[in-house]
């Protein structure tokens, strides 16, 4: 039988697009536990039965293998901290949230945009985690998009198709994209100012913006997967748009067209316009705690979403 590479699987895993979910339950001593768990899916309708799959090396494992009830929280676009928080943070999580017990004794996340209270239906131990199978007792929804994950890094579906409609709706829109290998990011420099690959998408090209910078990337030779937005914003005076997004580069191979910058160099840097000096600066702060903001707005000012 052919040999995996752990590694390459779980990239490979991650390729798979999902929402994000934060599973909550009480320990035996009354206090709240949760995890945060992409590895969710509706199972049946009749009987109501849904499915997470808790890994044996969480520390609140035990309590879910054998807990009788517990929640699924699915998180907003706007959650991505409470994602963090209870993916890693080893402090008390739950102080950090606000939170509140529902009739069935399961902890339910203030905000998110959709939860489901659970009795526990049946467990399967599967490898190195277990199946855990919820009879919905009751839920509560509410409009609005959920927060996504694909390829190590979250995206925001309502910020993804504004995007993508400014695109297609407006003329002379400047696609650009942030290209990171290795805690490098890819720029190009002209007559000593610094800027980031980009291309334009004007009145006869009827190319959306994803598929824009895609090709754009193809054609330059750079091996990158694209991410999520990381800013949208109007030129007030040209009334141009900009949208950038966050890739991935799986070589430093740069073919020609600029060169790998440090990210502790960018701060240091004279940028082509004063809008991207300033989004270039979020990114290196949100760089070091892996937490992107969506920025959305005009080049002075806007919101970082």
């Amino acid at each position: 039988m052919k040999q995996l590479d752990p590694k390459l699987l779980r990239k490979a895993f991650g390729s798979y697009m999902t929402g994000v979910t934060v599973i909550t339950a009480i320990n035996d001593d009354g206090q709240p536990v949760g995890f945060t768990a992409n590895s969710f899916t509706s199972v049946s309708l009749e009987p109501p039965l849904l499915l997470v799959c808790p890994s044996k090396f969480l520390s609140s494992f035990d309590v879910f293998a054998n807990c009788q009830n517990f929640a699924v929280n699915i998180l907003s676009e706007d959650q991505q901290s409470i994602s963090n928080i209870f993916a890693g943070s080893k402090d008390d999580r739950f102080a950090q949230v606000d939170w509140h017990i529902d009739d069935y004794g399961n902890p339910i996340l203030a905000g998110t945009l959709t939860h489901f209270s659970c009795k526990t239906h049946q467990t399967i131990e599967a490898g190195d985690h277990h199946l855990l199978i919820g009879e919905v007792l009751d839920f509560a929804s509410r409009e609005g998009h959920g927060l996504g994950y694909a390829s190590g890094g979250y995206f925001s579906l309502g910020l993804e198709r504004e995007a993508a409609e400014i695109s297609v709706q407006q003329t002379h829109v400047h696609v650009g994209v942030i290209v990171e290998h290795e805690g490098k990011v890819l720029l190009c420099t002209q007559d000593g100012k610094a800027s980031l690959p980009s291309v334009v998408c004007d009145d006869n090209d009827n190319t959306n913006a994803v598929s824009a910078i895609e090709q754009f990337l193809i054609q330059q030779g750079i091996q990158a997967q694209l991410g999520a937005v990381f800013s949208i914003y109007e030129n007030s005076k040209t009334h141009n748009n900009y949208i950038f997004y966050r890739a991935s580069a799986s070589a430093p191979d740069t073919q020609g067209i600029g060169e790998y910058v440090p990210l502790s160099e960018l701060p240091t840097l004279d940028f082509a316009t004063p809008a991207m000096q300033s989004m270039m600066s979020r990114y290196v702060t949100e760089s070091k705690n892996g937490l992107y903001g969506v920025y959305v707005g005009q080049e002075t000012t806007g919101k970082v979403h």
